[in-house]
């Protein structure tokens, strides 16, 4: 019976903060914008714009590169076509699960369109030594600082796409010896029906400044090398 009634409560908590969070804009879900916002976001975010009359018109792409002690740097390497590539060319029944970067920069940028023009600028600066303390330091103090849950957020979008870019290059890159990663968000815009067959829009790039190679705890670095692998298969 408590069990019941635990559960009950976190069904409807969980119901009524669905419903705040996907109602337009009022005085109630404003109130409680910053908690509300920690607790849907990442997990339970819906991308409405999915449907009529407004659906998704833009693909973000995430582009990495490695660079050495003395900053030689590789070619920009757009990951996502590569997966997309690998995964869903002349696939009929492709995985939504095997397209991880396209998802990752389209949910960081989503966070970094939010930011003031001080943060982004903290995001664009180069941070070799103590990258993430630092950089939460200075988004701290950044003009128009955003609150302390979107902080957190972006610090983490930040640290899982070096770890990416941190992987892809110990896979691939022979040229140099890695110990930077830089990446960038990619976002280009589909023309309109009436414009197709046109000049495609330039696109939009949002490039971060160098981080250090990162790993997170129990990463498998065997097992992203054998998918990069076969992506180049």
């Amino acid at each position: 019976m408590i069990v019941a009634a635990v559960l009950g409560i976190i069904v409807a908590t969980h119901t009524a903060a669905t419903f705040l969070w996907i109602s337009p804009q009022n005085p109630f879900n404003r109130a409680v914008a910053e908690p509300l916002e920690s607790a849907m976001d990442p997990v339970f975010q819906q991308n409405w714009s999915l449907f009529a009359p407004t659906p998704i018109n833009v693909e973000n792409s995430l582009h990495v590169r490695a660079l050495d002690a003395e900053l030689n740097a590789t070619d920009w390497v757009d990951v996502t076509d590569l997966e997309i590539s690998a995964n869903f060319t002349h696939h009929v029944l492709p995985n939504r699960g095997s397209r991880p970067t396209r998802m990752l920069a389209a949910r960081a940028y989503a966070q970094f369109n939010k930011l003031s023009d001080g943060e982004l600028k903290v995001l664009g600066n180069h941070y070799h030594e103590d990258a993430w303390p630092r950089l939460a330091e200075a988004l701290d103090d950044a003009d128009g600082s955003s609150s302390a849950a979107r902080r957190s957020l972006v610090l983490s979008y930040d640290r899982t796409m070096a770890a990416y870019a941190t992987e892809f290059a110990r896979a691939t890159v022979t040229e140099i010896e890695p110990k930077y990663v830089q990446f960038r968000v990619v976002r280009q815009r589909a023309a309109s029906f009436a414009q197709r067959g046109g000049t495609p829009q330039e696109p939009t790039t949002y490039s971060f400044g160098r981080r250090p190679m990162y790993e997170f705890p129990r990463q498998d670095s065997d097992a992203f090398r054998d998918a990069i692998e076969r992506f180049h298969g």
